[in-house]
């Protein structure tokens, strides 16, 4: 998928793509005006997608058992080529299974995960509706070639991200899982 999509996600409306197309992962970086230092998070459509694109083992592997489906993101190392350079930093890249049908089938039907950043632009707040992404975006959502509306999402807080380093749980960014 070459498209720009707009999505629901469990947490709020993102703005994704096929995470191994890196033309598509740029434009992401352009609609949002996110620094491309900052590498974008991505969605799997379950663990078996996980363990084919990253290294999932000990704690965090337990931590994926426990909280997947769902709100928990983490950063792992990428075992297998293929994804666009712009989502992995150091290595690794942060990804989750979110406890959303709809994002799941996207990846699903990809056969590999999407980038999964907040449909807003950077800096912005979570939106939970199109009209906030709309606002949000500004003319950047004429760039999106697809949307997935299912409505106003509960408001939710952010997903957790956490890295396992040699066995010890490091949490990047406080969420709805509380660690």
């Amino acid at each position: 998928m070459t498209d720009i999509i707009i999505y629901p996600t469990d947490t709020a409306y993102a703005l994704g793509c096929d995470a191994r197309v890196g033309e598509a992962v740029e434009r992401i970086f352009a609609i949002k005006g996110r620094d491309q230092g900052k590498a974008l998070p991505l969605i799997a459509a379950d663990i078996n997608m996980v363990r084919e694109w990253c290294e999932l083992s000990g704690q965090a592997a337990e931590l994926a058992e426990k909280y997947w489906p769902g709100p928990l993101t983490l950063v792992l190392p990428v075992k297998k080529s293929g994804l666009a350079a712009a989502v992995i930093a150091e290595g690794a890249v942060a990804i989750r299974v979110p406890d959303q049908k709809e994002a799941r089938a996207l990846a699903r039907r990809l056969g590999g995960p999407i980038v999964s950043t907040s449909a807003n632009k950077a800096g912005g707040n979570n939106c939970y509706s199109l009209s906030e992404v709309r606002t949000s975006l500004g003319e950047a959502s004429n760039r999106v070639g697809r949307i997935i509306d299912i409505g106003e999402l509960p408001q939710r807080p952010v997903s957790t991200i956490v890295k396992v380093c040699d066995n010890k749980i490091i949490v990047i960014r406080e969420g709805a899982v509380k660690i």
